[in-house]
């Protein structure tokens, strides 16, 4: 799989270099971005580069998620590329979970950080609240598969040390339950509380997970309390 400083990422890399130093604004870089993709010989894979360099970018500068949402939120205003045909261009959507590696031992602790930093990056888009990132979905999927799946089901590609971060990172969404969830499809005040004693349970765990990740398990608790008293908007 090709790295972020491969050849064929270059142009667009520098771009993103240029904006994670603060030299260029996000709208400029959304801009440059958009002219280099556009331009290639062959638009799709010009665009398909893009993504995949993104997505590169989101699994590898996590300190740096705010200014590629603030750049793709830009891409997203930009007027609707046409083929010479005057037609819409259109790309075949790439699965966030296709770029996860699978899970070879020597790659645990890289997998693991690149489903947190996916899963942050796609709450920041949401927090955006563009139409064009309406992605609900990815969260209950999170949420899902970590506070409704017993440790002992869950893959290793997808391990609690990955899942309980990431659902922290989510808000909610309505779909269908894990094998702890009972309830009805949808979100609901019971399926809630199932998800804050799940990340109680998570929180006090000892020797299966790390501290860093009760840590944000306790984190969660706390702000999930403070949304059922009232005290966040």
């Amino acid at each position: 799989m090709a790295a972020v400083t491969d050849d064929i990422f270059a142009s667009r890399f520098a771009v993103l270099q240029y904006l994670f130093s603060d030299n260029i604004s996000a709208q400029k870089a959304a801009r440059h971005l958009a002219s280099i993709s556009l331009s290639d010989n062959t638009t799709l894979e010009g665009l398909g580069r893009l993504w995949s360099l993104m997505i590169k970018c989101v699994y590898r500068f996590p300190d740096h998620h705010d200014k590629l949402v603030d750049t793709l939120v830009q891409l997203s205003k930009l007027p609707d590329a046409k083929t010479d045909n005057k037609d819409p261009i259109f790309l075949h959507d790439m699965q966030w979970n296709a770029f996860v590696p699978p899970g070879l031992p020597e790659r645990r602790q890289s997998a693991i950080s690149d489903i947190i930093n996916w899963d942050t990056f796609t709450a920041l888009l949401m927090a955006t609240e563009e139409p064009v990132f309406a992605y609900s979905w990815f969260a209950l999927i999170t949420l899902r598969d970590a506070l409704e799946t017993p440790p002992n089901e869950l893959s290793e590609e997808d391990p609690l040390e990955a899942l309980t971060p990431a659902a922290a990172a989510v808000g909610n969404a309505p779909g269908r339950g894990g094998p702890l969830w009972k309830g009805n499809h949808g979100f609901c005040k019971e399926r809630w509380e199932l998800w804050l004693e799940r990340f109680g349970e998570v929180a006090r765990m000892e020797g299966e997970i790390g501290d860093k990740v009760r840590m944000i398990a306790r984190d969660a608790v706390q702000i999930m309390r403070e949304i059922g008293d009232g005290d966040v908007e």
